[in-house]
């Protein structure tokens, strides 16, 4: 048996999928800030008493800042113990492969909270991207959205969940046959919102 676990901690909301040998499961569940506390129970109840992951597949951003450090620890923790690779796919890759209209062609923008009132946005069109990742104003959200946030804008609204599933459908065939590399880098938009303390500030 071939086991692919996907890890997705790009939102407040986590979410997990497992694929057995095309048999697939998966949770979702709440985390605001405690990503690094409920991601590895959640983890054990979804796998249960599988003996071994042959591979892990984890959404690298952008999205939370913790939360997608926390998913690629993880990911990256889990490899080394059960001798297995990390594989990588960026959030609005995964947005574009849920986008649940399988055949059409028309242009559209996925999107993803970026923090401060701002969305990460690129556009696809004919299956792939059209152009690079891009901040845009809340705003500037429109019809033709998918992703977190853009049911409120006329657009589709993709869940965590969603996106897990719909990259683990694309992966778990390419990632058993060999076709990717392993490897997942973080993708970030912008610095973190973290500043040195005063202790250290006054410290300098």
């Amino acid at each position: 048996m071939s086991t692919i676990l996907c890890i997705d901690t790009a939102s407040d909301w986590f979410a997990l999928a497992v694929d057995r040998d095309g048999f697939v499961t998966s949770l979702e569940a709440e985390a605001e800030r405690d990503h690094s506390k409920l991601i590895l129970p959640a983890v054990a109840s979804l796998l249960g008493d599988e003996p071994r992951l042959d591979a892990i597949l984890v959404v690298t951003g952008p999205g939370a800042y913790a939360g997608v450090r926390v998913g690629i620890a993880t990911a990256e923790g889990l490899a080394l113990a059960h001798g297995a690779g990390v594989f990588g796919i960026g959030t609005l890759e995964a947005v574009a492969l849920a986008r649940g209209d399988e055949g059409e062609t028309a242009p559209f923008a996925a999107i993803h909270p970026a923090g401060r009132g701002e969305f990460a946005v690129q556009r696809f069109e004919a299956g792939g991207p059209a152009g690079p990742v891009m901040i845009a104003a809340l705003a500037d959200i429109t019809q033709d959205s998918r992703g977190e946030g853009a049911a409120p804008h006329g657009g589709i609204e993709v869940t965590p969940r969603q996106r897990a599933l719909a990259a683990l459908r694309d992966r778990a065939p390419k990632i058993r046959s060999g076709e990717l590399a392993a490897g997942a880098e973080a993708f970030y938009l912008r610095e973190p919102n973290i500043t040195v303390s005063r202790r250290h500030r006054a410290a300098s």
